[in-house]
């Protein structure tokens, strides 16, 4: 019996589907045509999704760009450009063979060439990338249509590390230039829309791939079809919440992202807009530098923890207790295999002034200042929690300076251990642990504690899913135990529509899939 047909469960409940079907809601039929006018908070300095681990930032390529594989609505990777695939007897070798007639939008047809450059670059990179070259020997084209991913151990977790926006496959002309830290010039991909334009400081403008070839099974949030309704979708930055609210609410655009939950009255109120929230969307936090300064004191991280009260926190942050929930676990979503609360002390969010005093005298903290990164600009309710988590802190003579600075300087001083102690974050469903971005030692916060790095191998190479699930369960344990991360607590996503915007998203999963979307008719 072939290691392929011993595990068929196995790699279901793993998160990696058999065959090409895929579950979820169907989207009903839409006419083609119109302009979506999407507003959004913020963009990277480049399109590419490699250059950077802040998966907002991935909003363009989710669009332009497709990989081997696709999440759906359930968090299971499922065929994209790839056609079929298989693993060898002893469980080493997975071979993805490519979809017939696949081209770029520059017109070159897709090969196995591409795919190799591709995910070659991506395993160079940072966050989930690394991972993946964890789990690989080599990736190598077999021939035009063929990709061997040579495994380190048997693991069913490929599909699941290529299946994110990060490992867009993209022409290897496209790439000449261009590494894991150094961006394309474009994105030549093979998505249903292509990148006309893309000004960091204005936004972008993706129109309709008239050549694009869909999938024939029914969509589901990143997989199956996808229906390009609009015939161009405009991404519009607009920092400013406020900003993004009224230009809704005055008709200047369809969809407007990353509302705060106090809009929601006025949403609602409006004939022609509505609110639309997604529950169980990401956890808030903060993560630590573990690998220098104070917060790499494992007592004064503990202290930290004891200190906060996580109610205050997410209501400063949300605004609304009906759009948040004192949940500890880290993967959000409950409906996901991986949720779990092991080794989550009693009372969760409540604090433990005993513990914080014994913690403190531990760690030996002498007021050291804690430079805490927060990009208030982008990310108001994200700063609003370390704005309450200081003032509870320094209760306990913790001394917090929040250091706030412009998204692009974020990202840089926070992967610098020289420049931060801790920055606040947030973090949504993965479809699997190995592609939690905090759990990657090369991520901001660096957390390279040796049992969490042994754990994360075995999790890596088992294919049980009772065992990987078990697993998980004691790195989860270890997280708080050791509080690399702290979590306040599970918010819902708030965005705002036009009435007569179809198919809008109301489920984490399906993120940013706005080829699914359909613009108002006029």
């Amino acid at each position: 019996m072939t290691f392929w047909k011993k595990t068929t469960k196995t790699l279901l409940l793993c998160g990696v589907a058999i065959g090409a079907g895929v579950a979820g809601a169907h989207a009903q039929d839409y006419p083609q045509g119109g302009t979506l006018r999407t507003a959004i908070s913020q963009m990277a300095p480049s399109p590419d999704p490699v250059v950077t681990t802040f998966g907002v930032n991935w909003m363009t390529a989710t669009i332009v760009c497709e990989g081997l594989f696709a999440i759906d609505e359930s968090w299971t990777p499922q065929p994209m450009l790839a056609d079929s695939y298989d693993y060898s007897e002893d469980g080493k070798t997975l071979t993805v063979t490519l979809r017939p007639n696949l081209k770029f939008h520059s017109g070159a047809p897709v090969t196995a060439a591409d795919v190799v450059a591709s995910l070659n670059r991506y395993r160079d990179s940072a966050g989930i990338g690394a991972a993946l070259k964890n789990a690989t020997a080599s990736i190598e084209a077999v021939d035009d249509m063929t990709i061997r991913f040579n495994l380190n151990t048997p693991t069913a977790i490929v599909p699941g590390l290529i299946a994110s926006a990060q490992a867009a496959i993209m022409s290897v002309q496209s790439l000449e230039d261009a590494s894991a830290t150094e961006a394309t010039t474009g994105l030549d991909c093979t998505g249903p829309y292509q990148l006309t334009s893309y000004q960091p400081d204005r936004g972008a403008v993706l129109t309709r791939w008239d050549d694009y070839r869909s999938r024939e099974e029914p969509s589901s949030a990143f997989a199956g079809r996808k229906h390009a309704y609009a015939d161009e979708i405009d991404l519009m930055l607009m920092p400013e919440p406020s900003v993004r609210r009224d230009a809704l609410l005055t008709g200047q655009i369809d969809i407007a992202y990353e509302l705060p939950t106090d809009f929601y009255d006025a949403l609602q109120g409006d004939a022609a807009t509505q609110a639309v929230v997604v529950p169980n969307n990401q956890s808030l936090t903060v993560v630590f530098n573990t690998k220098e300064g104070p917060a790499a004191d494992i007592n004064l991280r503990r202290a930290i923890y004891y200190a906060l009260d996580m109610d205050p926190i997410m209501l400063a942050s949300v605004g609304n207790p009906e759009f948040y929930t004192l949940d500890p676990s880290w993967i959000p979503d409950p409906n996901s295999f991986w949720y779990t609360t092991a080794g989550v002390p009693d009372g969760f969010g409540t604090p433990k002034p005993e513990l914080v005093k014994q913690y403190l005298d531990a760690s030996g903290y002498d007021g050291e200042t804690i430079r805490w990164l927060v990009a208030a600009e982008q990310y108001q309710k994200h700063y609003l929690t370390a704005v309450v988590a200081q003032q509870q802190l320094s209760d306990f003579g913790i001394n917090v300076e929040l250091v706030e600075s412009p998204m692009a300087n974020y990202i840089q001083s926070r992967a610098k251990p020289s420049d931060m102690d801790a920055f606040s974050s947030f973090l949504p469903t993965y479809v699997d642990p190995t592609s939690i971005a905090y759990l990657n030692p090369s991520y901001p916060g660096f957390w390279t504690d040796p049992e969490k790095m042994e754990l994360m191998e075995k999790i890596a190479s088992t294919i049980d899913p009772d065992e990987r699930k078990a697993i998980f369960e004691k790195i989860h344990t270890l997280i708080y135990d050791q509080f690399p991360f702290i979590k306040y607590g599970t918010e819902a996503n708030m965005y705002g529509i036009r009435s007569g915007v179809g198919n809008a998203p109301a489920v984490p999963s399906r993120g940013y899939d706005l080829y699914n979307v359909a613009p108002p008719q006029s």
